[in-house]
């Protein structure tokens, strides 16, 4: 029988992981409907900018990638050419773009007027999860010449008017000296377009003098040569002063070829770039794009007109007259138009109409639908009906001053209107979504409080008044015509409140008292840690300080390291204040530091010698058989390695040179021969922390690599103390004698298992955090990989970078497994109570997404729920991929 409860407690368990998974999901898929639901909207008509526009064709150059401040105020003589437009022909200013401020998103901003669609994020910005309306298919023709990732976004129908000419994505190496190859394979087609298709013209020659043409021009040079040698580098310098002669060229073979005064040009960049090369975040230096517009139609200004980058699209579409982007949402800077004012008017109206049309849509679909309408601000059908009257009576009348500001007044009402709709059931999901999440807490709770509660409790059947309770959501749900996920979503708080009291596991809290003062002490301590633990994803200190509580915390009376002795505990609070130093330091820090870098490398070389010679003197007098050629092997490795990267930053081995795959061999040879060495606990750790070694010293550049070796030697050192817990008398035969086998677990949950999975926790997040913000995109930096590939391939440098960042968490969870073995804990008990802590955090952060202000705090909002909402899944598979490390065995134990 006593097998038998224990073969139910153990299915059970997997029941409440799948369940928590299955949960989980539900919540990450809510939380895009709640906060990121696509703007996109069809069915709008299309409305046409203006009748008589000021230009027959529009030429666009985006440098990608640069930054205003790399050519505006006091470095207008990097662009000779572009400063003379600014002080004599055109109008300039800068484009403030929104994170994240990558290719696809700037340019989908600047030629569609929308912000990006965030199911594209599930893409990686690559394909076009909803096709959307841009200036491009707009056209009477378009012609468009660059790079492919850009290029295909605005053509996915294949649509005849456009021409699209693109190169090989190969050309994109960020590690080619000569970056401006990309932009002059783009210049030199377009010439040749020019001279030889356009000038020579003899037949079907209407195309290319048709009205309200498009020629885009794509450069990806300055952007490559930021990402390889960065924005203060001589080859960003002379990859702009490139540009900047060639578009010189091309507008004046533009003006040769059509000779009617009747072509506007427009210069800007899709996004900035940081000083260390990267971009997708939020800095002003991301942030904020040249703007330089000259040509028909365009006002003569000296002074500077600074404008969002979404409104860039009715811009442009205004110039050549063509039909504003029917989901765009920006409005139209008529600053930057040299028109009658009558002229202006009629762009304002249309801009206006067109918001209109999509306020409309979304309006009309929500009060379809909705039990309870309340419209925003009051406007029914019959109050914008008025509107729209009054309007047109003064445009009737020629009051176009009068109608400019009113039509702006009402711009800005539509707009607010769109997200008010956009919006509308956002709060009665989120209160849905939250009740149930906390019903599936105290569930899971009340499971882990009585690791029998399980076995003794069973599910009844629902009754009658449960099954109609749970009706109700579904009906009403069906009463608004709702999507089928929302019937889920507000089923979910009926559905786990039945479970839970189904099963009767809420009453398991009357048993639960905080009868002793340790109790309240550790409650305190892991509620202090959790806190700690989000506010960390703000603030990098508050790692350090956690760090620091920990090393502190094995002072304490009672604590875990009773049984551990003086030495144990220095050594473990210093390595703990050492390992807080370094969330202290700058979130980036791309740049190679030899001094650093090599006493990150000297760490691990004494590291390897301590724990290999501790090896020795524990296995030379007894007959166990342990192969130390192998750690012969990877410390050869781990000092090639080391070897390979200062070649690598001093240029002693070029980037092209075929040497380059040797770093190949480093990374594989050291990590395939984890398998040949014993299961013994220390063995086999030993041989996995110097399996890896060699490739995180490859991908380092900086103080990572001491904190890697820091963050092993913490390791190690709580598992020695932990060992000691479950026998102080005999932990040195725990710690060298056990293997990493499959056991017998206990069942009964003690109060150690919550501080070894809050250690866990806290050791995870440490790692995660402790070099960088992996939440914010500027963490990643391609030259990471530099030992590895130059050519630009970002499938290849996110499983590198991937790798980088696994490895502390492979380090953790082969340690916590090595604890698991030595004291035969439940691994789906530790589980569980891993899920409690990561949910409490998973809760908070779904309050702190916001989808308003700044969109760096969208976007970090975000990518932080998202981090902590996979948290449990990442460590579920990164648990099972670090019990593969441990126990497979490619040799017979002697």
């Amino acid at each position: 029988m006593g097998h038998d409860d224990t073969s139910n407690n153990k299915s059970k368990k997997y029941k409440i992981i799948i369940l928590g998974l299955i949960i989980h999901f539900l919540l990450l898929f809510a939380v895009f409907d709640i906060y990121f639901a696509s703007p996109l909207d069809h069915g709008m008509r299309s409305v046409k900018s203006i009748t008589k526009p000021p230009a027959k064709r529009l030429v666009i150059f985006v440098a990608d990638g640069l930054r205003a401040e790399a050519v505006l105020d006091n470095k207008l003589d990097r662009i000779p050419f572009l400063k003379s437009v600014i002080e004599n022909n055109g109008s300039w200013g800068v484009a403030h773009t929104r994170v994240p401020t990558e290719s696809r998103p700037g340019h989908v901003a600047l030629l569609a007027g929308i912000y990006e669609d965030p199911s594209a994020i599930m893409k990686g910005w690559k394909a076009n999860p909803v096709l959307f309306d841009s200036v491009i298919n707009q056209s009477s023709n378009a012609w468009a010449w660059g790079s492919p990732d850009i290029l295909n976004i605005f053509n996915k129908d294949n649509l005849p008017h456009i021409r699209m000419h693109t190169y090989s994505s190969e050309l994109e190496d960020f590690g080619e000296q000569n970056t401006g190859l990309l932009d002059m394979w783009v210049f030199n087609r377009v010439e040749k377009f020019l001279a030889e298709e356009v000038d020579k013209c003899m037949t079907a020659c209407e195309d290319f003098h048709a009205s309200g043409n498009v020629f885009f021009l794509h450069l990806l040079g300055i952007d490559t040569a930021g990402h390889g040698y960065k924005p203060h580098s001589k080859e960003y310098v002379q990859n702009i002063q490139l540009v900047d002669r060639n578009v010189r060229k091309i507008s004046q073979m533009f003006e040769k070829v059509f000779n009617d005064k009747k072509t506007a040009y427009v210069f800007t960049a899709d996004h900035g770039m940081t000083d260390w090369g990267s971009h997708g975040a939020g800095s002003p230096h991301e942030t904020e794009a040249p703007l330089v517009a000259w040509g028909a139609g365009i006002r003569r200004q000296s002074h500077r007109q600074d404008l969002k980058q979404i409104n860039l699209a009715p811009l442009l579409s205004s110039i050549i007259g063509t039909n504003i982007p029917s989901n765009s949402l920006g409005v139209v800077p008529l600053e930057y138009i040299d028109m009658p004012e009558e002229s202006l008017a009629e762009i304002q109206m249309a801009n206006t109409l067109q918001l209109l049309e999509l306020f409309n849509i979304k309006r009309l679909r929500t009060e379809a639908n909705a039990l309870i309408f309340i419209p925003y601000k009051g406007l029914t059908s019959d109050v914008l009906d008025e509107t729209l009257v009054v309007l047109e009576k003064m445009q009737e009348d020629q009051e176009f001053k009068g109608l400019i500001n009113e039509c702006r007044r009402l711009v800005e009402v539509l707009i607010n209107g769109l997200d008010y709709y956009h919006n509308y059931y956002q709060y009665p999901l989120l209160i849905s979504i939250s009740i149930g999440f906390i019903g599936w807490i105290l569930f899971l709770v009340a499971s882990v409080l009585d690791s029998q509660v399980l076995v003794k409790s069973s599910c009844t059947s629902p009754g009658t008044k449960t099954m109609v309770v749970n009706m109700v959501p579904v009906g009403l749900c069906y009463m608004q015509n709702f999507p089928l996920s929302y019937y889920v979503y507000f089923w979910f708080p009926f559905g786990v409140f039945s479970l839970l009291l189904g099963n009767q596991q809420f009453f398991i809290f009357n048993s639960f008292r905080l009868t002793s003062t340790r109790k309240i002490i550790n409650v305190l301590i892991y509620v202090t840690g959790i806190e700690l633990l989000v506010l960390g994803f703000f603030t990098r200190t508050s790692f350090s300080i956690l760090s620091m509580l920990i090393g502190i915390w094995i002072l304490l009376p009672g604590a875990f390291g009773k049984f551990a002795n003086r030495r144990d505990k220095i050594l473990w609070l210093i390595l703990c204040l050492i390992l807080s130093i370094f969330p202290l330091f700058p979130v980036m820090k791309t740049t190679f530091n030899l001094s650093m870098y090599c006493l990150g490398a000297i760490t691990w070389v004494l590291l390897f010698y301590e724990m290999f010679y501790r090896l020795r003197y524990q296995y030379q007098f007894k007959r166990i058989g342990i192969r130390y050629s192998i750690f012969y092997v990877q410390f050869s490795c781990l000092v090639l390695a080391i070897i390979y990267s200062i070649s690598i930053e001093y240029g002693l081995i070029a980037n092209n040179s075929s040497i380059k795959y040797f770093s190949w061999t480093l990374l594989v040879i050291p990590i395939c021969l984890i398998p040949f060495t014993s299961t013994f606990l220390a063995v086999r750790l030993l041989g996995t922390f110097f399996g890896f070694a060699p490739f995180y010293l490859l991908v380092s550049s900086n103080f990572e690599a001491l904190f890697s070796a820091i963050y092993v030697a913490v390791l190690c050192n709580w598992l020695l103390i932990e060992s000691k817990s479950f026998s102080a008398s005999d932990s040195t035969n725990l710690l060298y004698y056990v293997n990493f086998d499959a056991y017998k677990s206990k069942t009964k949950i003690t109060p150690d298992m919550f501080r070894r999975t809050f250690l866990f926790m806290g050791f995870i997040f440490i790692g995660f955090f402790g070099t960088g913000n992996i939440a914010s995109l500027n963490s990643f930096d391609p030259m990471w990989v530099r030992a590895f590939l130059t050519v630009f391939s970002p499938f290849k440098m996110m499983g590198l970078i991937l790798l980088k960042i696994m490895v502390p968490f492979l380090f953790t969870c082969c340690v916590f497994r090595a604890i698991n073995s030595i004291g035969k804990e439940n691994i789906l008990q530790m589980f569980c109570i891993i899920l409690i802590y990561s949910d409490l955090m998973v809760l908070q952060f779904l309050y702190l997404i916001t989808n308003v202000g700044s969109w760096l705090d969208i976007g970090s909002s975000l990518s932080h729920f998202i981090i902590m909402e996979g948290f449990v899944i990442i460590l579920l598979l990164l648990y099972g991929l670090a019990h593969l490390l441990t126990t497979t065995n490619c040799i017979k134990q002697k």
